[in-house]
C-alpha cells in the first residue's frame, strides 16, 4: 500500500492553435482547499513558540517590505523559498463589442508609460523549497474527470448565485476551484458571461485582479 501525502490532479484538453490537427492533453493539480492568514496562524502556533500577535506584526511588515521593494525596481529574495519579481504588461481597452481586450502595439514608440500596468508578481522558488515538494513522500491520484467539460448555464448561474450569496464577490480563481477549470476555460467563461445582452454579472478592477459582483448589487 503506497504511504505518505495523495497529492489529487485532473486531465485537461489543451487549447488547439490554429494548424494544430491532434489534441493534446495535460495534467493539473486539484486544489481542494484554501489555507487563509487565520488558519495558517493559528496551525504555526499550535506547535511553535510563534505567537499569533508575532505572526500578525511579521505577515504586515513582510507585505509590506515586498510591495515596497518591488515597486523601487528590487526583486525580493526569501533563502529557502524562493524569488519575487514585479510582472508588467499593458492596459486593456474595449473594442466595439465592449469586451475587454490587449492593444496590439506595432511600434516601440506606441508603448508609452501610459499604456503599462502591473499585472502581478512572478514567483521563482528555491532548489530547497522545491526538494520539500519532490520529497517522494507523497503519491498521485487522478480525480474522476476525465477531463475538462463545459459547465452547464444552470449550473454556473446557481453556483455563482449561491456563492455571491455568501461571500458578495467572486473572482476568476473562484470559478477555476469552484468548476475544475483551467484558467484560460474560466477566463473564456466569465468573458462571455459579463458580455452578454442582459447580463447578471458585472465586473470591476480591485488592484489587478478583476471581482465579479451581481448586477444590482
Amino acid at each position: 500500500m503506497k504511504k505518505g501525502k495523495a497529492i489529487h490532479f485532473s486531465v485537461h484538453p489543451t487549447p488547439m492553435k490554429p494548424g494544430d490537427t491532434q489534441q493534446t492533453y495535460h495534467v493539473r493539480h486539484c486544489q481542494d482547499y484554501v489555507m487563509h492568514s487565520r488558519e495558517l496562524r493559528e496551525h504555526i502556533n499550535s506547535y511553535t513558540l510563534i505567537s499569533e500577535g508575532m505572526f500578525e506584526m511579521f505577515l504586515d511588515t513582510l507585505k509590506r517590505e515586498i510591495a515596497e521593494q518591488l515597486l523601487m525596481g528590487h526583486g525580493v529574495h526569501l533563502d529557502g523559498i524562493g524569488r519575487f519579481c514585479l510582472q508588467l504588461g499593458t492596459k486593456k481597452t474595449k473594442d466595439e463589442q465592449g469586451r475587454w481586450c490587449t492593444k496590439t502595439y506595432t511600434a516601440p514608440s506606441q508603448l508609452t508609460g501610459h499604456e503599462v500596468t502591473v499585472d502581478g508578481i512572478s514567483f521563482v522558488p528555491d532548489k530547497e523549497m522545491l526538494n520539500r515538494l519532490q520529497d517522494g513522500a507523497h503519491h498521485f491520484v487522478r480525480d474522476k474527470g476525465e477531463y475538462e467539460q463545459e459547465v452547464p448555464r444552470g449550473e454556473l448561474l446557481k453556483t455563482l448565485a449561491d456563492y455571491c450569496q455568501q461571500h458578495g464577490s467572486f473572482t476568476r480563481r473562484v470559478v477555476q476551484h469552484l468548476f475544475c477549470l483551467s484558467r484560460y476555460k474560466a477566463d473564456q467563461l466569465l468573458t462571455d458571461l459579463v458580455n452578454e445582452e442582459y447580463p447578471k454579472y458585472y465586473r470591476q478592477k480591485a488592484g489587478t485582479t478583476w471581482v465579479y459582483r451581481k448586477t444590482g448589487t
